[in-house]
Order: C-alpha cells, then structure tokens, then sequence
C-alpha cells in the first residue's frame, strides 16, 4: 500500500515540536486579542498544520511578541522546512530579540531556499556586521552593489564596515553615495559626518551632521513582500491610523476618514485619531464634526501640541483669526520647537501687518528645523514687500532645492524680486528657470504667470 502525502504535510509528531507559548493578553486591545485567540484555537485543533502554525506566529509577530513568535516559527519550519517564508521571519524575529548570532545561521538558511531575496541578503549582511564578521558582511555589501548599484543601504553598509576597519578615506566614498542616493537617509549622513571628522575635516563633518539631525529617523522606503504580509495582520488602532493616514496621501479622505473611526471603535481612547480627522474633516468639508474631534481630543488630553495646531489651521481656513493665534501660541507653548506652528503665526502677524513679530516667528520655524522652506520663503516674500531687495533675493537662493513641486514658484519669487529690483537679465534667467520648471510639472495657472512677466522682460 502507497501511501500519498499531501503539500507540506509532516511526519513529525505534536510531541517532537516545541511547546506552543503561553497567550499574553496584558494590555491588549479587545479585537486583537480574539485576533489572536482564533489564530491559537486554529493551532490547538490542527497541531501538525505548518500553515496554521506560521499564521500564529505571524500574529504573534506583528504585535511584537517576539519570543512567543520565534516559537511558533520554529514549529511552522519544522513542519515545512521548504518554505522560505518561515525560515526568513524566524531569522527576522532573532534579529528583534537581539540574537544575532543565531539569525546569522537562520538567514544563511532561509537563503538557501531562496538566494536571490534582496532584504534577507541585506539583513544577513547586517547581522554579519553586528557580529563582528567584518570581512564576510564587506564582501556581501559589495556582492548586493554590483547588482543593485543603487541600493543606498548596501553603500551605507559597506561605509560602516570600511570605517569599522579604520579605512575613513573609502568609508567616505561609500557613505557620500548612499547619501547622495538618498540624501534624507539620517544614519548614513551621521556615519558620513563621522568619517570626515575622523579625517579632519570639520566643516564638512558639520554640514552632515546638520542634515542627519534634521533627518535623524528618516530610512529608505523598504520593499520586502514578506514582512509586508506580516505588517498588513495589524489590526491595532495604531495600524488603522497608520491606513488611513495613507488614503489620505492618497487623496482617499472619506477612506481615511472611516480608518481613523475604525481605531476609535478598537480603541476609544487613541487620541490621535481625533486630532487627525480634525484635519480629515476640515479637508473634507465636515466643519461641525472637526469641531467636534478637538474636543474630543482636549478631553483625552489637554496637552498635545499638534491638537491646538491643526484646531489652529481649522480656524484659520475660517478665518476666525484671533481663534487661530491662540490655537498657535497654546500650540508652541506646549512645544516650542514646533516649527510649523511658528510659521503660522508668523503668517497670522504677517497678515496683520506686525511684520518684525512675524519674522521673529519665522526664524524660530528655521531655528527648531533649518531645511524648512516655506518659512524662508515667507521671510522673503516679507523683505521684497519692504524694497530690501539684497535681503529677500538671498533668501530664496536658500530655497531653489531640493527640486520638487514647490520649486518652480520659488524660482518665480527670485526672478519676480529681480525684476524689481532693475535687474533684467537676472531676473529673465530665474523666470526661464521658473516657466521650464512648471511646464514640466504641468503648473499651468503658475506658467500662464510666468510667461506674462517674461513677455514684458524681453519688450
């Protein structure tokens, strides 16, 4: 008699895996903990089934019980050993413990099932690193750039192995380009400011490390599909905020709209649901009801700052301003070093004319956050009404990058304070700059200025 066994089915016993962990319900929130209970319940009737094993270990996971996870992997592994999906989040979760020695072994494993998977070799190459295995983890970065040439964090990778091996000179090449390929990346600008300091050189390890503390928890983006199906069993009011916040790039208000009211229902005290729909409902029209969000948000806790600012822009929309500078100034006294908040204010004394008050707001935006654009722009705008031409032509030189939307009306602004300022050509040069710029983002109310103020330029 033949006997024929099914796609990952196991000769193993129940008796010859690991225990399952205990269910940890502290401070859980009632739809995640039966979440969790049913994905227990599907384990405790099919014991042997690695599918059901995996599905509890990945719940497990993305509410970050590691330990009890790294069991439950463990036994979905052993119950399918050819799947790569468990060996590589078993490896994962061993990094999270801090077991890096182990996850060494486990992503050397996971690899061979699957040896072309880009963050498993990147995060083999990491743990390499923290282990100390300075060679293999260099040769592995190197082996990642000659296929990905562009993959910022292999070169971030590769800088720290070659300035943990006392090699600043190289190390700076390596960090300069996962810089220069992700010039927001806050780690990689810190070991780049490191290794020119190490080199003396003191003015450019002060230019880095003014970017890193403006981008100090900024990473790349990370694309890796198989924690991605881990991260998307989130049902947490965190994960609902996180949703709808997305919709919202998107332009998806009403979606957003009803993920922030989802996390309310897991959890009727997550505060920041309703200081985010008070901005959510104000985009989409529903005054009343953001109204009705900052009190709810006041009620849960008087003292967050960004819930008096978005109450503040609200007001201000409506153009309740004396409401709106209040909002401003409870928001900064509550956290001085709010740069938004302090533009805004300095926007509200702008409009009223008290410009030395609005340009003290101002700088104190570009105190609390030195990259902040829009605050120079407005100092600009204020010195160009106020015929300080020199002064206001300088400050938006400081603005013209990074390049992306806004640029073209900042490059307007320059060729417009030229113009009256008499100088032609100048003025001319940052037009064309401003009009090509539009056009290739399609700016069309702002292009049909620009070639009007260029037209009477060139008579």
């Amino acid at each position: 008699m033949v006997l024929v066994l099914a796609a990952g089915s196991s000769l193993l016993s129940a008796t010859e895996l690991p225990p399952l962990p205990q269910l940890k319900n502290t401070n859980l929130f009632p739809t995640v903990l039966k979440q969790l209970e049913e994905a227990y319940q599907q384990v405790n009737a099919h014991p042997l089934d690695p599918a059901a094993n995996g599905k509890l270990a990945m719940t497990l996971d993305t509410y970050e019980q590691y330990a009890s996870a790294e069991v439950c992997y463990i036994r979905a592994h052993q119950l399918d050993p050819k799947s790569f999906e468990w060996a590589y989040d078993l490896a994962y979760v061993l990094v999270k413990e801090g077991k890096y020695t182990e996850s060494v072994e486990a992503f050397r494993d996971a690899l061979k099932l699957r040896p072309d998977y880009l963050p498993a070799r990147m995060k083999l190459a990491d743990s390499l690193f923290i282990t100390r295995q300075m060679d293999a983890a260099g040769k592995l970065y190197q082996e990642i750039i000659q296929q990905y040439p562009d993959n910022a964090e292999a070169w971030y990778g590769l800088g720290r192995v070659q300035a943990a091996q006392g090699d600043y000179k190289t190390a700076a090449v390596s960090l300069a380009k996962a810089c220069e390929l992700v010039p927001q990346f806050g780690a990689a600008q810190f070991a780049l400011a490191t290794a020119y300091r190490k080199l003396g050189e003191p003015a450019r390890a002060a230019e880095h490390f003014k970017l890193y503390k403006e981008n100090a928890a900024i990473v790349p983006p990370e694309v890796d599909p198989v924690r991605t199906a881990v991260r998307q069993l989130d049902q947490s009011a965190v994960a609902d905020i996180r949703h709808g916040i997305a919709m919202a790039d998107a332009g998806n208000l009403e979606g957003a709209i009803h993920q922030h009211l989802k996390a309310i229902q897991a959890d009727p005290k997550v505060v920041q649901a309703y200081i985010n729909l008070i901005q959510l409902y104000a985009r989409n029209g529903e005054i009343d009801k953001a109204i009705q969000a900052y009190h709810e948000a006041v009620a849960l806790d008087p003292n967050r700052a960004d819930c008096y600012y978005n109450y503040g822009v609200l007001m201000f929309q409506m153009r309740k301003y004396p409401e709106a500078e209040q909002a401003m100034k409870k928001a900064i006294e509550i956290n001085p070093s709010f740069p938004e908040a302090h533009d805004n204010l300095g926007y509200l004394f702008a409009i009223q004319g008290h410009f030395d008050e609005a340009i003290s707001e101002y700088r104190k935006a570009l105190g609390a956050r030195p990259n902040f654009r829009l605050a120079r722009f407005h100092i600009g705008q204020i010195y160009a009404n106020q015929g300080k031409y020199d002064e206001a032509i300088q400050e938006f030189k400081k603005i013209l990058t990074p390049t992306d939307a806004r640029t073209p009306g900042y490059l307007y602004a320059l060729g417009a304070t030229y113009a009256r300022a008499g100088e032609r050509q100048n003025a001319l040069i940052y037009m064309r700059k401003a009009r090509d710029e539009a056009a290739a983002r399609k700016q069309t109310q702002l292009l049909s200025s620009i070639n009007q103020d260029i037209a009477n330029l060139e008579r």
